[in-house]
């Protein structure tokens, strides 16, 4: 089972403009009883872009992924329906790391 903080591939296709597609890997944003309760995540995908945009946060934690996890672009997946299994579970960012994915996943939704 996908835990928040979680680096997992996952297939995103279809896609459609600019959104990501193919097998790639993503980071599981959402609280594990989402998981448990009902076989959905919230997820963000990493990518190897070189673009410093405000929302692209830069892994650290991880030592088999490397990249931007992409918070704009994040997506609630039916893990059953894309088949992902614990195999594809390749890492886990440090707890610090996740509190401050977190932290700037938020600031999508602030209000000024």
């Amino acid at each position: 089972m996908v835990n928040q903080g979680d680096i997992f591939y996952v297939n995103f296709g279809p896609s459609k403009g600019h959104e990501q597609m193919k097998r790639r890997p993503a980071i599981a944003l959402s609280n594990d009883l989402v998981a448990r309760t009902s076989n959905m995540t919230i997820a963000a995908p990493v990518s190897s872009t070189e673009r410093n945009f405000p929302m692209y946060y830069k892994l650290s934690s991880s030592k088999v992924i490397h990249g931007k996890v992409l918070l704009d672009q994040t997506i609630a997946l039916d893990l059953h329906a894309r088949s992902v299994q614990d195999e594809d579970i390749v890492d886990k960012v440090s707890k610090n790391e996740l509190a401050d994915i977190i932290y700037n996943y938020k600031l999508l939704f602030s209000i000024d």
